[in-house]
């Protein structure tokens, strides 16, 4: 656990560096897909106006890449664990979540993941504690000879 200076709590890290990845990937998918979703269909329907065959192949194609990181973000959040209740907080699974939880545009996960790539740290939506974006250094245990 690492205790900041500035801070009065403590902070959990992350135990890997590929947590620390899938972390991080997944909070920047989940803020490009809210600008990304208008886009697309803001793209479709001025292709559809005007009805020419390359620009709505280009919003198809926009609109399948939006589908498909979609998919994408879903893989990667569903591995991103809080290191302390194991909860997933870049997923919206129906659980019970924590009464201080709070809310950005009316979603959990973009709170968290807003909080992951702007301030290097975020608190789970489920058990209310705070992760540093780092990992927690290894101690090297000796094993005593029997």
């Amino acid at each position: 656990m690492v205790r900041y200076p500035d801070c009065d709590f403590v902070m959990h890290r992350l135990p890997n560096n590929g947590s620390l990845l899938r972390f991080r990937f997944a909070a920047v998918l989940i803020l490009l897909k809210w600008p990304l979703i208008p886009g697309s269909l803001g793209f479709l329907l001025y292709a559809l106006v005007l009805e020419r065959a390359g620009l709505i192949y280009s919003a198809l194609g926009v609109s399948a890449l939006t589908v498909l990181m979609f998919i994408i973000q879903w893989l990667v959040a569903t591995k991103c664990r809080c290191p302390l209740c194991v909860g997933l907080p870049l997923c919206n699974t129906g659980a019970m979540r924590n009464r201080n939880a709070r809310r950005l545009f009316g979603s959990y996960r973009l709170r968290v993941a807003q909080s992951i790539v702007m301030q290097g740290h975020f608190r789970c939506p489920y058990c209310g504690e705070s992760t540093a974006m780092e990992v927690r250094e290894r101690g090297t245990r000796r094993r005593s000879r029997r």
